[in-house]
C-alpha cells in the first residue's frame, strides 16, 4: 500500500495542489478526513478485524489516479476530473448499499404480507 499511498502523495503535489481549487479541495478533505483518521487507526491497531478497511480504501485510491490525466496548473482540469471522483466515490460507496438496503427492505415487506 505505500506504493499507492506515495503515487497519491505525487499527483497530490505536482497536479492537484498547483491549482488554486485543488489547494482549497486538499485543504477541506484534509480537514474531514483528519477528524475521523486517527480513531480508526486505534481501532485497527486494537482490533485486527478493523484491516478490512484497507479492502474499501482500496477503491478510493485506485479512483484518484484519474488525478493524473490533468495538465499541470489547469484549473478547469482539476475541478472537472476532481468533481469526476468524488461521483465516482459517491457512486461506489452510497449506491450499492442503498440498493441493498431496499432490496432488503422490499423482501421483508414481502415475507410480512404473506
Amino acid at each position: 500500500m505505500a506504493s499507492q499511498v506515495q503515487f497519491l502523495r505525487e499527483i497530490r503535489n505536482n497536479t492537484v495542489m498547483i491549482t488554486a481549487s485543488g489547494t482549497n479541495y486538499m485543504t477541506e478533505f484534509n480537514k474531514i478526513y483528519y477528524s475521523f483518521s486517527p480513531l480508526i487507526t486505534d481501532f485497527e491497531r486494537e482490533q485486527p478485524v478493523f484491516q478490512v478497511a484497507r479492502f474499501f480504501i482500496t477503491p478510493v485510491n485506485t479512483s484518484l489516479s484519474i488525478m493524473t490525466l490533468a495538465e499541470n496548473g489547469n484549473e478547469i482540469q482539476v475541478l472537472v476530473l476532481g468533481s469526476s471522483v468524488i461521483a465516482i466515490n459517491l457512486g461506489m460507496y452510497i449506491v450499492p448499499p442503498a440498493i441493498i438496503g431496499f432490496s432488503i427492505s422490499k423482501n421483508i415487506k414481502k415475507s410480512k404480507i404473506r
